[in-house]
């Protein structure tokens, strides 16, 4: 008989998603290729399907307004980063060029029969918040998604100290 013991490991708990991110080529297809990363994130994450429908339309806003500024339209290399942090009831996704072009925010009144210029008014008009941000790899967009989230049937009670 030996009193070796034998070390065996638990099966490996699959920890939540928290932030992700990916580089997208500055072309039309990158943004179509950034809404489907995004929901499949999104679904890994658990969020409602309202959310997600929401975040989606609100991603392609912001990369499609990347997009259209982005030296690869005129055959220079660029992209644009997507960065998405999830959190209990809220999403927050980034969109920064790889050029480190800072953001222009232009208010313009779009003609009714126009095809483009509502996408920052989709995103004010959607968005729980959004807005410019800086980062030491330079400046981009985001916008942050809230829901709720239900609460505990019970509360926490921490349990009593024993005196020993």
């Amino acid at each position: 008989m030996s009193k070796r013991t034998e070390f065996t490991p638990e099966p490996r708990r699959r920890l939540p998603l928290r932030r992700c991110s990916f580089r997208f080529a500055g072309r039309p297809e990158g943004v179509r290729e950034a809404r489907y990363w995004l929901d499949r994130r999104i679904a890994l994450a658990d969020a409602p399907e309202e959310v997600a429908d929401t975040a989606r339309l609100l991603l392609s806003e912001l990369a499609t307004n990347s997009v259209q500024h982005s030296p690869a339209r005129r055959g220079e290399r660029g992209g644009f980063h997507v960065r998405a942090f999830f959190f209990h009831g809220w999403l927050r996704v980034e969109v920064r060029d790889t050029n480190g072009r800072p953001p222009t925010l232009r208010i313009i009144s779009p003609d009714a029969m126009a095809e483009g210029g509502r996408g920052l008014v989709l995103v004010n008009a959607l968005a729980s918040r959004w807005g410019r941000f800086r980062s030491i790899l330079g400046p981009g967009m985001f916008f942050e998604l809230r829901w709720d989230v239900p609460e505990p049937l019970a509360p926490v009670v921490p349990l009593p100290r024993r005196e020993r």
